[in-house]
């Protein structure tokens, strides 16, 4: 009887799975990246021109 190899006991759909999970995932971060970064941009913009600190009112 011949030893099984390492490489055959994980079926290669798991690993097709696992790789599926992690690009949605990236995308998920980088989605979320693309939609805070330029929110975050303007809220410190506008809050950073308010009228208030520039003296005006």
């Amino acid at each position: 009887m011949d030893a099984v190899p390492a490489q055959l006991l994980l079926p290669k759909h798991v690993l097709d799975v696992w790789v599926i999970v992690l690009i949605i995932l990236v995308t998920i971060v980088v989605m979320t990246a693309l939609v805070l970064c330029p929110a975050t941009v303007v809220i410190i913009y506008r809050v950073r021109t308010h009228p208030i600190h520039n003296g005006i009112v």
